[in-house]
């Protein structure tokens, strides 16, 4: 960490220590010395840096503005805080609650926090019956012109989905998916996702409450709203909620409590008056400055009290407390709550939707070109000749890959199947479907391919070499297909690679190496050679990373050279190494690992095999819009089991026993390629 980072940090510390100055109120004083004020919470160069990654995850970009407004010392925003806001806002609605006989009811606030599911108070709904009789209505706000919409009037439905908890006064149920007319789509919407992480506000910071006052048109709270603490390690009904100062009113109850970045970081549950306790008796103070018993305030009106401060509760002990009911509902709990918590936890995000994203605009697919209209059903569609989307890439006719035979696991003369996908590895998403297959395997000339639904890359390769029948064909004007036997969904084209402000930044890098499945007759090496310009085939690699002769194109060559070049037999599995951390660039994470295993065999037909990690972690962190603190990187020879756990694969017994490999069990760095033990013959 840089010593100006760690300046802002120590600054940012001094501040965390200062809530009693000027900026808080003798009221708000008052409050805060009501409850524990001992922080708990992390050290302050960890609090820094997490608040910098969610700034970053949420979707909205990070710039030295924003450490600068973290320490308090700058109140600018970027002008897409309003953009974001005003589609952060869609997913907010007004919510009618009918009594028994459908004559009166109340107002209350509530969100989408899912494509399907809405979250408000428990104290606005309370039950499956209350819900049964209640309406969330979306849009009812005012337009640019002063005009009111009355929006669209979505039927909650509890029976798929109905969560509540009245300690953390929560409510968590299913909406239908078209609106009462018929003419909406709930999708249409968004949703706001919660982040189970902490950090993503502090004490100084702002919360912005989007709410329906009295069931009055959509409004904001955008003035005066300073976080005033977080929690309570003294208390633990305390330690659910955090505080805030900004304005508020009856029919606000269910709002979401956003950070600058459009992070739901709360709930608004309550308000919270001025009290004291006098000879025994709790009393509240009037905004004229008179003090009345408790009792004598309940009949009062409520423009009469003296507010001091809001409480919210926190998103992540409302998560904690959905999944553990979840949980205990053995197998039988609701089908959209499981898929909104994996969601949540980055274990399966929802189709077309960024990893930790904010502000999810709509839920239908992929991000589509301005312009664009294309129906899900027509981007799935298979076309019947070379086409060419608006997305970038073209896409061949299912027939193209009639025969394509794949990566033959007998090849070597021992049996080397594919590897297996361990839980570890399916926690970043299900194995994407291919069509005409039952083992969901995408086959080509020599090589085969197993991709990753959620992240939309592979989660390995496997190719055949044969040295003996290779064949030289030169690159030539690279032309990249879309795979019709995918949805194009899950796929990243030339929509991520091309036409970026300041440059390209990522070269399409192949996993499987052009040169290594083009072997064979002239007409299948050809076939091979442009089997490998297949977006399910490339991962985004950092240019000089990708080109360059000292890394992953290095080491690639270095490898398959110093084998025995006499009739060479080779199999080769790679792919990234997938973690939480992985930046995202444009709506896809970028691997900052790739990992590959090499499998020969001598002229006695023994096997060897060998594993290698290399990184292109200091090139994904210092893209100059998207800077982080990182180490050196860092390229290894692993053993076969240490990269089996770092990778969540596993390999055949056979591959293990064949491992070269002899050093430390954590890997060998390698400082140049006279360090790398790889199969001789």
């Amino acid at each position: 960490m840089s010593l100006k980072t760690v300046t802002y940090a120590l600054d940012f510390l001094d501040k965390l220590k200062s809530l009693r100055n000027e900026e808080v109120s003798t009221s708000q004083e008052s409050f805060l010395s009501n409850i524990e004020r001992r922080d708990r919470r992390a050290d302050p160069i960890t609090v820094l840096a997490r608040r910098v990654e969610n700034i970053a995850a949420s979707g909205s970009g990070v710039s030295s503005f924003d450490l600068e407004r973290i320490l308090g010392r700058n109140d600018l925003l970027p002008i897409n805080f309003l953009q974001r806001g005003t589609l952060a806002a869609r997913a907010i609605c007004r919510i009618w609650v009918g009594d028994l006989f459908g004559s009166n009811g109340s107002w209350g606030t509530g969100f989408l926090v899912s494509p399907r599911l809405l979250l408000t108070n428990h104290h606005v709904i309370e039950s499956v019956d209350m819900a049964m009789r209640s309406s969330a209505q979306f849009g009812y706000e005012m337009d640019i012109s002063g005009k009111i919409h009355q929006g669209k009037a979505f039927n909650l439905t509890p029976d798929e989905a109905f969560i509540t908890d009245a300690d953390l006064d929560f409510t968590l149920v299913a909406v239908a998916e078209t609106s009462d007319d018929g003419e909406t789509r709930l999708a249409d919407y968004g949703f706001l996702r919660l982040d189970p992480t902490l950090h993503k506000v502090e004490p100084l910071e702002f919360v912005t409450i989007i709410q329906h006052p009295d069931g009055q048109p959509k409004q904001i709270a955008i003035r005066e709203n300073k976080v005033l603490k977080i929690g309570d390690n003294q208390d633990a009904l305390k330690d659910n909620f955090l505080w805030y100062a900004s304005d508020t009113a009856p029919g606000s109850s269910g709002s979401p409590a956003l950070n600058d970045n459009w992070q739901v970081v709360a709930v608004h549950h309550k308000s919270v008056v001025e009290t004291r306790i006098r000879e025994g008796v709790e009393e509240i103070q009037l905004t004229n400055g008179e003090w009345v018993a408790k009792e004598q305030a309940e009949n009062l009106s409520e423009k009469k009290i003296k507010w001091i401060a809001n409480q919210g509760v926190r998103t992540s002990k409302i998560l904690e407390q959905v999944n553990k009911i979840q949980t205990q509902q053995d197998g039988s709990g609701s089908q959209l709550v499981q898929a909104f918590l994996e969601d949540a936890k980055g274990i399966r995000i929802f189709p077309g939707t960024t990893p930790r994203e904010s502000v999810i605009t709509s839920t239908i697919s992929t991000p589509i070109s301005v312009g664009e209209t294309l129906s899900l059903d027509e981007r799935r569609r298979p076309p019947s000749s070379v086409t060419r989307p608006s997305r970038g890439g073209s896409v061949r006719p299912l027939s193209y890959y009639e025969g394509r035979k794949g990566y033959d696991p007998n090849f070597l003369g021992v049996t080397i199947p594919l590897p297996e996908l361990t839980p570890a590895a399916l926690a970043f998403g299900p194995v994407a479907q291919v069509e005409g297959t039952q083992d969901n395997i995408l086959r080509y000339t020599h090589f085969s391919i197993v991709m990753c639904e959620t992240r939309r890359l592979a989660f390995h390769t496997a190719v055949n070499i044969d040295g003996r029948q290779w064949v030289g064909l030169e690159r030539r004007d690279d032309e990249w297909f879309f795979d019709p036997r995918i949805s194009l969904d899950m796929q990243v084209g030339n929509d991520f690679y091309s036409n970026e402000p300041g440059g390209n930044f990522f070269d399409r890098g192949h996993l499987v190496r052009r040169q290594d499945p083009i072997w064979g007759e002239q007409n299948e090496a050809r076939i091979a050679n442009s089997d490998t310009f297949h977006f399910t085939n490339c991962s985004p690699q950092y240019f000089q990373f990708n080109q360059s002769q000292q890394l992953w194109q290095g080491l690639e060559n270095f490898i398959l050279t110093n084998t025995d070049q006499d009739d060479l037999l080779a199999s080769v599995f790679t792919g990234p190494i997938f973690q939480q951390t992985d930046v995202v660039h444009r709506g896809v994470q970028v691997p900052q690992f790739f990992w590959k295993v090499v499998l020969v065999v001598d002229r006695n037909r023994k096997l060897y095999s060998s594993a290698y990690v290399v990184s292109q972690e200091r090139f994904v962190n210092n893209i100059p819009f998207e800077r982080r603190p990182v180490g050196e990187f860092n390229n290894f020879q692993v053993s076969i089991t240490n990269l089996e756990s770092r990778i969540g694969l596993k390999f055949s017994d056979e591959v293990r026993r064949a491992d070269v490999y002899a050093g430390r069990s954590q890997g060998r760095g390698l400082r140049g390629f006279s360090d790398i033990e790889h199969p001789r013959r």
